[in-house]
């Protein structure tokens, strides 16, 4: 069968979303046409510097080459963590990331939870368990992710950070947050960026109306060799996402295109009300002065340290 778009090649993929058939060519054209669109939207193509978040997976390589397709490169400045889990943060892939990187002509900065914090995220896990507490590793891990990429985006004087966030991530965020009823934290989702805090370099996710299923296939067909295994703590204790990624899974392969609608539809409650309210300022954590939540004067980060018995501090953190 002929691909739908360009009528001579063999088509080798089917978008359910879309319903077309398409060639390789066509298919990566797509992709990056897409995420070219959103960038746009983001204002990605007017920055003059943007750091890239990467972990040498299928979402942060897709990110890195889909924007090297149609931005100089150096404008791009990758930064990669190692969080420091036991048998996951291999050496072997982050050279397989630098040379990719290098290829393209993107400048790669690393560092590791151990460096910037004072402890891997393994030794974070261990001590919240031997305190009795019911704490993820994901708690601990996307905080400080968050944290340390927002502190490298001031560093190196990036207008934005980009994020490999796909469509996936992007409707789960969206339906977790309501099932909390965290208001200011949707508020600050959606396609045009919020900044609340001037010490907040603007977060941007070009993948975000790019399906996971479309980076793996982008990653393969371009040649990537990404770490395919998921993070052993994930099947150690599946948190809300694991269980609302399942149930959004089940509703996609019955009505394709259903994250597609969640997230767009969601943009346009986002920017109405964005538009009709007045955010104030984040306030600054006491203790590591970067930004927190409303009412608090401890930041979550600040608060997990100490609550695990890794960081000894005279403000008690507020529940």
């Amino acid at each position: 069968m002929k691909c739908d778009v360009c009528k001579s090649k063999d088509a080798v993929i089917l978008q359910p979303h879309t319903g077309r058939r398409l060639c390789k060519d066509c298919f990566i054209d797509d992709i990056r046409n897409r995420v070219k669109k959103e960038a746009e939207k983001e204002g990605l193509t007017k920055a003059n510097k943007i750091l890239l978040a990467v972990s040498g997976g299928k979402d942060s390589l897709t990110l890195a080459d889909t924007l090297a397709s149609f931005i100089d490169p150096k404008k791009l400045i990758s930064f990669n963590i190692v969080e420091g889990i036991g048998g996951y943060n291999r050496s072997d892939q982050a050279k397989k990331l630098k040379k990719y990187l290098d290829d393209l002509g993107i400048e790669l900065i690393s560092t590791s939870f151990k460096k910037e914090v004072g402890f891997t995220l393994d030794d974070m896990v261990r001590s919240s368990h031997d305190k009795g507490l019911n704490i993820s590793a994901c708690t601990f891990c996307g905080g400080f992710r968050r944290k340390l990429i927002n502190a490298a985006g001031r560093e190196v004087k990036a207008d934005l950070v980009a994020t490999g966030h796909n469509l996936d991530d992007e409707a789960q965020t969206i339906v977790i947050n309501l099932l909390r009823g965290d208001i200011k934290r949707l508020i600050r989702l959606g396609e045009i960026p919020v900044k609340l805090s001037d010490k907040f370099v603007l977060r941007v996710k070009p993948l975000r109306k790019i399906y996971e299923w479309e980076t793996t296939m982008y990653a393969y067909y371009k040649g990537f060799e990404f770490q395919e295994v998921e993070c052993p703590y994930i099947s150690m204790k599946p948190t809300l996402r694991a269980k609302v990624r399942d149930l959004l899974y089940s509703l996609e392969s019955k009505k394709p295109g259903s994250l597609l609608t969640i997230v767009e539809e969601f943009d346009k409650i986002s920017e109405e009300y964005k538009r009709n309210s007045e955010l104030k300022d984040l306030p600054k954590c006491k203790i590591c002065g970067e930004p927190t939540s409303y009412g608090r004067d401890v930041c979550k980060n600040c608060e997990l340290l100490i609550k695990s018995g890794l960081l000894n501090h005279q403000y008690l953190p507020m529940s």
